[in-house]
């Protein structure tokens, strides 16, 4: 290959960088550099949600990655879901090391509004029987923000694989993990973006 990129894999919510192993593969064999993260508390990444004390130690796997390449390094930030999120914020620390960003299915926030808002917004539009056995847990009640969730079987039968192979939806079940939404945070100065 003449020109091979570098692409880096964001997971949404409850998944991991397991998430990716066909793309990895497809880009490997396309001749590409891939790298697949597992940000904090998610896939194997060691550390447990109470251990994610803000949307900082989520996202630190990534942002230690860009950290780590050279300056002279571009690479193509590829978030899915709510993976859409850690990549703008990627971007936003980064801009000299991004060539490209790839928001499949993700979250994509605008710098005129907090990106809090895009996730107080689906909520606010998401019926609740339509998140059917999801779990969600809140502050100290319902009264409190949503901080965490994570996908139940049907959920993920019904409305995230739906459309793969059944060992997919089984490999899924078995790695899904409890994600934090870091909703607060995310409606805070900090994770405001900056206009382009």
């Amino acid at each position: 290959m003449e020109n091979p990129k570098h692409f880096v894999l964001v997971h949404g919510i409850c998944h991991g960088a397991w998430c990716w192993y066909k793309l990895v593969t497809v880009l490997q064999h396309a001749g590409h550099r891939v790298t697949a993260l597992d940000l904090g508390a998610s896939g194997i990444n060691s550390k447990q949600l109470h251990e994610i004390a803000s949307v900082w130690n989520y996202v630190q796997p990534l942002m230690e990655f860009m950290a780590s390449i050279s300056h002279e390094e571009r690479v193509i930030l590829v978030g899915h879901s709510y993976g859409g999120l850690p990549i703008s914020l990627a971007m936003e620390s980064f801009p000299q090391k991004v060539l490209a960003a790839v928001f499949v299915t993700a979250y994509m926030p605008h710098y005129n509004s907090p990106p809090g808002v895009l996730i107080q917004e689906y909520f606010k539009g998401t019926p609740v029987e339509s998140l059917l056995d999801c779990e969600l847990k809140f502050g100290r009640n319902q009264e409190n923000p949503l901080t965490s969730v994570v996908f139940g079987p049907q959920y993920m039968a019904e409305k995230l694989f739906q459309q793969c192979k059944p060992e997919d939806l089984e490999l899924a079940k078995m790695l899904v993990r409890p994600s934090g939404l870091f909703l607060e945070d995310f409606m805070t100065k900090e994770c405001q973006l900056t206009e382009p």
